[in-house]
This record gives structure tokens, C-alpha cells and sequence, in this order.
């Protein structure tokens, strides 16, 4: 989308029409004049493994501390995949304060962003009280709205859940109840939000779908991700905001006169930033970027937001006791699980209309691998659940993933609700990994989004983290105003 150059801290910015060249000046506030202050030469830099160095769990460097910062802005949002994108389009859009966006990557979205299914939610799977299930909802109505404002590319074209067994029927059934009580009929969706299909039903609507029932979601569809990424990128600067790519965050402290200073790596070498506010939005690298502060940012007296009933994040009990200014009595570090799913790409023709998914783990640790339709109409199928050590790694092993055994397993997975699929037409097509905050086996686990004197941190934000990315960059614009 767009592109960073090596000189001295400059980077070309895209509007979306053309390039140009920014300077210097870049960081320059547009609610503060300030003048550009030296750079220390004793920055502290990343150590070779800042997940497991010690010296990292709390933000200590191996190095002096930071004495002195370059640049202030109002807003620094950390990470530009959509959920990234979507927060700096919302503040850029109220005004009256700079914005700046920052991406490790050499291009906007490049993470779980752009490797998934591409579709629209409901909102149908998780705790009522969930953060998941009611950005989800709001998320849903907001990006609809967006798309067709804006002309990005979408289809509402939805959901299947087929169901196989008796207990299948009764999660069905359950599941209908719940969405005709969570999903609220509007103008744009008067109609009941689930309905449930017969055997027979399903066999005259399509045909090569097997199942004794199917919930229907008509609020489900797909989008052009990068078509809506591009959007809010545009939207960001055209507003005032500004981007940086190359630009990795390295070190990060609360500030006792306020804000926070905040080391940035670019291909210039390190740049030092006062930022009033951080918005850590790093995705797959969220725990890595909390994880740099060396203050307890929930302090004992605090609610933590996003905890659902039933999550297992951090509550206030585990806060009881806890002395800020004690180091070892601080909260743990935070850690994600890297959790790798292959989808795969069919050759023959597309058997089905619309999106099929079978019946999702009870943990809700994977969907299930499902069957989605591009905005082409061609189908693919995934993902499968495989957690990784490595967050970089989307490589695709020819011998096994994309081998003639392990493309029959997969085949007969989704011959359970598409008996007609062939093995041979099936290929590995790409993989995507998800930040989780629950590990194998491991129960539900909600997002992680709460707000402590001037940092918010996103973490967990996988699906449905995409259909909730409008609702989130609203819901942290309430938190920090």
C-alpha cells in the first residue's frame, strides 16, 4: 500500500492519489510547535530475544534509560493492521489532536489482517456479556454502513451452521434462542437475525450440503479486507493524521510528568517520541509492547474492562495486595499464543452460495474449518488450528501441509457437511496465525481491552476482531474521552 525510504528519518506518506515526500517536520504536531530536540546516543535497543530476556518483561533496558525525545503527538497508535487503522481513522476524524500510526511492517496489514476469511460476523458465538459478542454486533451494523458509504467491495451473503448429531441440534437451537435475544432487528436488518432450516429444506437450497439442520445467519457476509484497509489508511491521512512504516517500537516509559516516551527503530536508526497517549494495537505483538512498561498500568483500585463472566484474563482479585511501587509485586507479563491456521484453495467449481460452517469447538478455540466464498464466488476452505511458536512464520510445508495425505484429511473433514468435495482439487493456499490469549486446550478467553492514564492495550484481538474493528476504535475513543 505504501512505502518507507532509508533516508535520514524521512518516509513517503500515500494519500491514497499520489506520494510525497515527508521531512523532518513529519512528527510535528499540529497543536504544538516544537523545535527538534538531540537525539541520545545511548538508546536502548531490542535485545536479541525481547521475549524471553528478562531484562524485557517489564520494559528494563540493557542499556542506559532514554533522557530525551525528538518529537510529541497526541495519539500514538501502535501497529496499522485493521484494528490499528480503524482507531487512528476515529481519532483523526473528532480532531484537535495529532495522530501518528506506526508499523514494524513495510506495508499496512500485513499480519492477521490480511491473512483470514474475510467475512462479516453476526456475533453469534460468544458470552452475551463478552466484549467479542458486542463489538461484534456493533461491529457488524458499522461496517456494513462503512462499505456502502465508501463503495469498498462486500456481499451480504450468509451463513450456514450445519449441525451433524442430536447434541449439534441442541447447540443449534440454544444458539437461536440466544441470537434472537443479543441481535436487535434495525432498518437495515428488520428480519429475525437466525432461522433454522430441516434437512429437507437445506437438501432444495443446496444441494451438496449435508446436514440434519442448519441455523441460517442473513446477517453474515464478506468483504474486501485490503479494499477497506486502503479506505482507512487514506481516511487517516487525509484527515491529518500521519503513518510511519519500518517502525518498530523498542522501548517504552510512563513519564512522571506525563505521557509516555516511546523509542522507535526506523531503517534511519532510532527515533525518540513523547507520546500523551499510547494505543497498543500491535496485534500478534501486543504482550511484546505491554510488556516494555515499567509500571503496573492497572493499579490495584482499577476494573479492568473486557472481562467477561466467564473469562479467564486478569480480574480484580488477582490485583488484591499489589504495591506499585514494589517491582516484584508487579503484574505478570502478558503472553499471547500463536495460534497457525492453513486454508486451503479448490480448483473445481464452486458447489455452494453461500458461507458453511460446521458446528464450532466447544472451547471456541477455531470455528471449525470451514467453507467461505471469495468476492469472486470461488470457495475455500480453513482454517485448521495449529499453534506455533513463531508469530512469523506463515510458511506453507509442501510435505505436509500441502502433501497428498494431509489434503485427504482435510477433505474428509469437510466431506462431513460436503460429501461431494475431492481431495484432488484441493490445494494449500495460504496461512494466517491469530494472537490468542488462551492456550491449547484451554477455555474461552476474551479480549483484552482496558484503559490506565493515558495507555489503552488491545490484546487477544483475533476474530472477530475484524467485523469489531470499527466497534473497537469507537469504544477506545470513549475510553480516552
Amino acid at each position: 500500500m505504501t512505502s518507507a525510504t532509508s533516508l535520514p528519518w524521512t518516509c513517503l506518506k500515500s494519500t491514497g492519489r499520489s506520494m510525497r515526500l515527508m521531512s523532518s517536520q513529519f512528527f510535528k504536531t499540529r497543536s504544538l510547535t516544537l523545535t527538534k530536540r538531540g537525539l541520545s546516543s545511548n538508546v536502548p535497543m531490542p535485545a536479541t530475544n525481547t521475549r524471553t530476556d528478562p531484562r524485557y518483561l517489564y520494559g528494563q533496558s540493557p542499556s542506559v534509560a532514554v533522557v530525551d525525545y525528538e518529537y510529541e503527538v497526541d495519539h500514538l497508535v501502535v501497529g496499522a493492521g485493521v484494528v490499528g487503522l480503524a482507531i487512528a481513522e476515529r481519532l483523526t476524524a473528532r480532531g484537535g489532536g495529532s495522530t501518528l500510526l506506526v508499523e514494524k511492517n513495510a506495508a499496512t496489514g500485513q499480519e492477521t489482517s490480511s491473512r483470514n476469511s474475510e467475512v462479516i460476523h453476526a456475533g453469534l458465538y460468544y458470552p452475551p456479556n463478552s466484549l467479542k459478542t458486542k463489538l461484534c454486533i456493533r461491529g457488524n451494523e458499522m461496517m456494513y454502513d462503512l462499505c456502502e458509504k465508501y463503495n469498498v467491495e462486500h456481499q451480504q451473503i450468509t451463513k450456514w451452521v450445519v449441525g451433524q448429531s442430536e447434541s449439534d441440534l441442541e447447540y443449534l437451537e440454544t444458539l437461536s434462542k440466544k441470537a434472537d435475544k443479543l441481535l436487535p432487528r434495525t432498518k437495515r436488518m428488520p428480519g429475525a437475525p437466525t432461522f433454522m432450516l430441516s434437512e429437507e429444506e437445506m437438501r432444495s437450497q443446496e444441494p451438496f450440503v449435508r446436514g440434519r439442520a442448519a441455523l441460517v445467519s442473513p446477517r453474515t457476509g464478506i468483504v474486501d479486507v485490503h479494499g477497506l484497509m486502503q479506505l482507512l489508511e487514506t481516511r487517516v491521512q487525509d484527515q491529518g493524521g500521519d503513518l510511519v512504516l519500518k517502525c518498530e517500537v523498542t522501548y517504552l516509559e510512563k513519564l512522571a510528568s506525563g505521557g509516555f516516551k516511546v523509542v522507535m527503530n526506523s531503517p534511519a536508526g532510532p527515533v525518540v517520541v513523547k507520546a500523551a497517549t499510547v494505543i497498543n494495537s500491535a496485534g500478534l505483538h501486543s504482550d511484546k509492547v505491554y510488556n516494555m512498561l515499567q509500571w503496573p498500568i492497572v493499579p490495584p483500585t482499577a476494573t479492568i474492562e473486557g472481562t467477561a463472566e466467564d473469562d479467564l484474563s486478569l480480574k480484580d482479585s488477582s490485583l488484591a495486595g499489589l504495591d506499585p511501587t514494589n517491582f516484584e509485586s508487579r503484574l505478570p507479563p502478558l503472553k499471547l499464543h500463536y495460534c497457525k491456521g492453513h486454508y486451503y484453495g479448490y480448483s473445481g467449481k464452486a458447489l455452494v452460495s453461500r458461507l458453511i460452517y460446521p458446528v464450532p469447538d466447544k472451547n471456541l478455540a477455531g470455528l471449525g474449518t470451514h467453507l467461505t466464498l471469495d468476492l469472486a464466488g470461488r470457495m475455500r476452505f480453513g482454517p485448521d488450528v495449529l499453534y506455533v511458536d513463531d508469530p512469523n512464520d506463515y510458511s506453507i510445508d509442501p510435505s505436509t501441509v500441502g502433501s497428498t495425505s494431509s489434503m485427504k484429511t482435510v477433505s474428509q473433514v469437510i466431506q462431513t457437511y460436503l460429501p461431494a468435495i475431492k481431495s484432488s482439487s484441493l490445494y494449500a493456499d495460504y496461512a494466517g496465525i491469530r494472537p490468542k490469549l488462551a492456550g491449547p486446550g484451554e477455555p474461552f478467553r476474551d479480549f483484552i481491552i482496558h484503559h490506565h492514564n493515558g495507555f489503552v492495550n488491545l490484546a487477544g484481538i483475533e476474530s472477530p476482531g475484524l467485523t469489531s474493528s470499527l466497534a473497537i476504535a469507537e469504544h477506545v475513543e470513549t475510553l480516552l474521552y
